[in-house]
C-alpha cells in the first residue's frame, strides 16, 4: 500500500534539480523544501520509526528508475518513428509545393506568351485584312483595265476590218473602170465607198480621198494605176496595223492571264491566312481562360500545401518540444531517484539524522 504512493510522490518532486557536489542533507532539504517531497521524507520517516526495511525503498527506486528508462526507450522509438513520419509527410509537402510553384511559373508564362501571340495575330489578321481588300480592289482595277484593252482591241480590229473591206471595194470600183466599165455605172458604189472613207477620219486615208475625188471627174489610166498602188500600199499597211494590234492583243491577253492567277493565288494565300489567325485567335483566348482558371487552382492548390506544410511543422515542432521536455523531465527524475538510491545505501546515517530532525528545524 506504501510503494504506489511513494512512487507518485517522488515522480512529483522530480524537477527538483540537484549536484554531485551537495552534501546528503542538502539533497534531503531541497527535496523537503517541496510539498511532495515532504511527503516522500514523511513516508521515510515512517518507514524508520516503524523499523521497517530499508531494502523496500530500495527496491521501490529501483522500479522508478526501470520504469523511468523503460519509458524512455519508449519514447524514444516514438519519436523516431514520429519523426520518420513527419520528414515523409513534409518531404511530400514541400514537393506538392515546388509542384504547384512550377505550375504556377508555367501557366503565368503560357498566359503571358499567349496573350503576346493573340495580340499579334489580331494585328496581323487587320493587316490581311486590308491586304484581301487591296487585293481585291486591284483585281478589279486590273481587269476593268483589261475589259477596256480588249473592247478597245474589238473596236479597233473591226475599224480594220471595215477599212479594208472598203479599200477591196475601191480596188474593184478601180480594176472595173480600169477594164473599161463606165463611171456612171459605178457611181453609186464608189460614193458609198469614198463616203466611208471619209468617215474614218484616218490620215492614211487622205492621198487616197484625194486621188479618188479626182478621179470622178477624170478617169484615166494613169490615174487608176496610181490610185491601184496606194490602194495596195494601205492595205499592206492596214494589214500591219491589225497585225500589231493582235499581237498587242495576245500580249496583254497572256500578261493579263499570268497577273490574274497571280491574284487570285494571292487572293487564296491571304483568305487562308486570315481563316488561320482568326481560328488561332479563338484558340488563344481558350489558352488564355484555360491558364488563367488553371492558375487559380493551382494557387489555390499551393496555398493549400503550404497551409499543410505549416501546420505539420508546427505540430512536429511541438511533438519534439514535448519529446524533449518530457525526455528531460526523465533524466532530472532519475537524478533524483539516483541521488535518493545514494542517500539511502551510502549515507543512510546522515538521511535518518535528517528525518529525526526535520519536523523541528523545518
Amino acid at each position: 500500500m506504501r510503494i504506489i504512493p511513494v512512487l507518485t510522490l517522488i515522480l512529483a518532486v522530480a524537477t527538483a534539480r540537484v549536484t554531485k557536489t551537495e552534501s546528503p542533507k542538502e539533497v534531503l532539504a531541497q527535496i523537503n523544501k517541496d510539498s511532495f517531497g515532504n511527503s516522500v521524507l514523511s513516508v521515510l520517516q515512517l518507514q524508520l520509526a516503524t523499523g521497517g526495511p530499508v531494502g523496500e525503498i530500495q527496491i521501490l527506486l529501483n522500479n522508478i528508475a526501470s520504469q523511468l528508462n523503460g519509458d524512455q526507450k519508449k519514447a524514444d522509438k516514438v519519436h523516431e518513428s514520429d519523426t520518420v513520419a513527419f520528414e515523409k509527410i513534409i518531404a511530400d509537402l514541400e514537393q506538392e509545393i515546388a509542384y504547384h510553384q512550377t505550375q504556377i511559373v508555367a501557366l503565368s508564362n503560357l498566359r503571358d506568351q499567349t496573350t503576346d501571340a493573340l495580340g499579334e495575330a489580331e494585328v496581323e489578321v487587320r493587316v490581311v485584312t486590308q491586304d484581301i481588300a487591296n487585293n481585291e480592289k486591284s483585281f478589279a482595277d486590273e481587269s476593268a483595265t483589261r475589259q477596256s484593252q480588249h473592247e478597245t482591241w474589238v473596236r479597233k480590229d473591226a475599224e480594220h476590218v471595215d477599212q479594208m473591206d472598203a479599200i477591196d471595194e475601191a480596188s474593184k470600183i478601180v480594176q472595173h473602170l480600169q477594164a473599161g466599165v463606165a463611171f456612171a455605172q459605178l457611181k453609186s458604189r464608189f460614193e458609198k465607198v469614198q463616203a466611208k472613207l471619209m468617215e474614218s477620219k484616218h490620215a492614211l486615208f487622205k492621198p487616197l480621198i484625194n486621188a479618188l475625188t479626182q478621179l470622178a471627174s477624170k478617169v484615166d489610166n494613169k490615174s487608176i494605176i496610181k490610185i491601184l498602188e496606194l490602194l495596195a500600199q494601205i492595205r499592206q499597211q492596214l494589214v500591219a496595223s491589225r497585225a500589231s494590234l493582235l499581237a498587242t492583243e495576245e500580249r496583254q491577253a497572256a500578261n493579263w492571264e499570268v497577273q490574274s492567277s497571280h491574284l487570285q493565288e494571292e487572293h487564296k494565300r491571304l483568305v487562308e491566312r486570315k481563316a488561320f489567325l482568326e481560328n488561332s485567335i479563338v484558340q488563344f483566348k481558350v489558352t488564355i481562360q484555360e491558364a488563367v482558371e488553371d492558375l487559380e487552382d493551382q494557387t489555390l492548390f499551393l496555398e493549400d500545401a503550404e497551409d499543410s506544410l505549416a501546420i505539420q511543422q508546427r505540430w512536429a515542432a511541438e511533438q519534439e518540444a514535448q519529446y524533449e521536455a518530457q525526455t528531460f523531465e526523465r533524466e532530472q527524475q532519475l537524478e533524483v531517484v539516483e541521488r535518493l538510491q545514494e542517500v539511502l545505501t551510502q549515507k543512510m546515517s546522515a538521511a535518518s539524522e535528517f528525518l529525526q530532525i526535520r519536523e523541528e528545524v523545518f
